[in-house]
């Protein structure tokens, strides 16, 4: 199973125990022609729906997806067919990433590099509203899968996106890990030319020049696109966005802000995530979490206060549950 950082759509469902449940469905793959517009809609339909039967009604559902993402649409249309008294809102992942930040004081306007599964989306984002922005493909599985060609070719180690992704976080590229500051070698599976019998493990050492000369190339469309939406947002926007720098938000490895300040010229810092993006990332979630409680969703929820005495008394009769006379408020003790 691949680590959250690592998945192209991911579903949080929180407020069980509430009047209503919110869910926040975040789009994490790259809106190239060859995707599937419907997937985030699919998995509302066939996931949600059905496991939604144990849930509190679902009042909010937030989107999470750069401008423009073709699967925005379907899944709008898709949840308010399912849930029509929910509140249905479509959140920027920039403005999200920025919000969740925390940044006090948050600038006028900065670069917004958030990265995600399969891509990584560049926005200048003034007074939190996207100006210009792009999105270059790659992102975390980028990452991980040049990792992992790198060890096949050089080191004849066959290793998995999980084995690859970790020594992206933790090889030491652009810094030491703050987790891992020793970090150890790549486990796998040796690669043969002859493969009749299973492998034993193998390992290989990568060190944190070689890592780099492999992850930094993965930047240089990153570093281009800064420079593009800087140009295609206003004049006066951009010398802001310039003066607030560049804001890495997501499971950047460690130390590729000073990288990406080599790179663009400008002043860069990340947010680490919480658990190094070996859990669900949590910034993209906090900004969510920050801005629907700015404007807090007020949905139409009819309140279900169906009959149950029936249920229970059948319960009774089968000996599931004590006399209703010994439970009850002020009953015999």
């Amino acid at each position: 199973m691949l680590w959250w950082v690592l998945d192209e759509i991911r579903l949080l469902v929180t407020g069980r125990s509430a009047r209503y449940s919110q869910v926040v469905l975040e789009l994490a793959w790259d809106p190239s022609p060859r995707a599937d517009a419907s997937l985030a809609a699919h998995v509302l339909a066939v996931g949600v729906a059905k496991r939604a039967q144990l849930w509190a009604p679902i009042g909010s559902m937030a989107l999470v997806a750069p401008g423009g993402h073709p699967g925005v649409g379907p899944a709008v249309d898709t949840a308010r067919e399912l849930w029509p008294a929910a509140v249905v809102t479509a959140v920027d992942e920039a403005v999200a990433a920025l919000a969740g930040a925390g940044l006090d004081p948050e600038p006028s306007a900065c670069v917004v590099v958030h990265q995600d599964a399969v891509r990584t989306s560049v926005a200048v984002v003034a007074e939190r509203e996207v100006i210009a922005g792009g999105l270059a493909p790659g992102g975390t599985r980028g990452l991980a899968e040049a990792v992992a060609e790198h060890l096949r070719a050089v080191h004849r180690l066959d290793a998995g996106l999980e084995e690859a992704w970790a020594a992206v976080v933790h090889g030491g590229a652009f810094g030491p890990s703050p987790w891992v500051p020793h970090p150890g070698p790549v486990y796998g599976t040796p690669i043969t030319s002859d493969r009749i019998l299973p492998s034993p493990p193998g390992t290989a050492t990568v060190s944190p020049a070689e890592l780099r000369d492999v992850v930094a190339a993965a930047y240089r469309p990153v570093a281009a696109l800064v420079e593009q939406v800087l140009r295609d947002a206003p004049p006066e926007t951009a010398r802001q966005a310039t003066t607030g720098g560049l804001l890495l938000t997501g499971p950047h490895p460690p130390g590729v802000e000073h990288h990406l300040t080599e790179l663009t010229g400008l002043p860069a810092r990340r947010v680490a995530e919480p658990k190094a993006g070996f859990h669900r990332p949590q910034v993209l979630l906090d900004g969510v979490a920050r801005l629907l409680a700015e404007n807090p969703s007020a949905p139409d929820l009819t309140e279900d206060r169906s009959d149950v005495s029936k249920p229970l008394r059948l319960l009774e009769s089968f000996g599931l549950l004590p006399p209703r006379s010994l439970t009850a408020e002020g009953g015999n003790r």
